[in-house]
C-alpha cells in the first residue's frame, strides 16, 4: 500500500467518524444558553401580562365606583342629601381617605375578587383589589344654595405579587382610617381616577 492511499483510506476512516464529544458539548452549551433567554424572556412577559390585566381590571373597578358616585349625585339636591355614598362626607369641608362599607341594596363595596366582582364584607379573605374614597367639597355658595361641587377621587389597591402580602389588607372600614396604601406603597399597586359631582 503506498503512502498516498494510506491517507486516502484513513481519510475516508474520519470522514464517517460523525461529531467529536467537544463538538457536541459545545452544541449542548449553545442550545442551553438559548433556551435559557427564552424561559427568562418567557417569564418576563407573564408578568407583564398579569400586571396589565390587574391595571385593567382595577380601571374598570374605579370607573364603576366613579359611575356609582356620579348615580348617587342625582339624590344630592337643594332640599335633602339621602345619598349612599356622598353622604359619608357629611357637614365637613373634607374627609381623608376612607373605606366604604358594603351596601347590600346596591350589592357594591370596597372590595373585588380576581375577577373585578364585588365582594361582601363578610368573604374580605377573597378580596384582591381594594378600593378608597376621599370626597373634598370644593365649592359651596353659602348665598345660592344647591350650587355645590364634590370633589370625587377613587384609589385602587392590589398587592405586588413580588412584595409581601398582607391577608386581608381591605379589612378596615371608616372614616380617616390609616390606608395599608400610604404606608406600604412597596407591597402594592395603585390606581386613582379623579372626578366631580355637582348638586341637583
Amino acid at each position: 500500500m503506498t503512502e498516498r492511499s494510506y491517507t486516502r483510506s484513513i481519510a475516508r476512516i474520519h470522514q464517517g467518524r460523525g461529531y467529536t464529544i467537544v463538538e457536541l458539548m459545545m452544541a449542548i452549551a449553545v442550545f442551553a444558553i438559548g433556551v435559557s433567554g427564552i424561559i427568562a424572556m418567557q417569564k418576563v412577559a407573564a408578568a407583564a401580562n398579569q400586571h396589565s390585566r390587574a391595571l385593567s381590571l382595577a380601571t374598570n373597578i374605579a370607573q364603576a365606583w366613579q359611575d356609582q358616585l356620579t348615580a348617587d349625585s342625582s339624590l344630592f339636591t337643594r332640599k335633602s342629601n339621602n345619598t349612599i355614598w356622598l353622604s359619608l362626607l357629611g357637614n365637613a369641608n373634607q374627609v381623608g381617605w376612607l373605606r366604604p362599607i358594603w351596601n347590600d341594596n346596591l350589592q357594591f363595596g370596597a372590595a373585588f375578587d380576581a375577577l373585578g366582582n364585588p365582594i361582601n364584607d363578610a368573604n374580605l379573605v377573597n378580596a384582591q383589589f381594594c378600593v378608597h374614597l376621599r370626597l373634598t367639597r370644593v365649592y359651596l355658595n353659602s348665598t345660592s344654595p344647591g350650587i355645590e361641587v364634590i370633589r370625587t377621587e377613587v384609589r385602587v389597591i392590589w398587592p405586588r405579587t413580588e412584595g409581601t402580602i398582607v391577608t386581608n389588607f381591605c379589612d378596615a372600614p371608616g372614616t380617616n382610617v390609616p390606608i395599608i396604601g400610604d404606608t406600604q406603597s412597596i407591597n402594592y399597586h395603585s390606581l386613582y381616577q379623579v372626578s366631580a359631582v355637582r348638586q341637583q
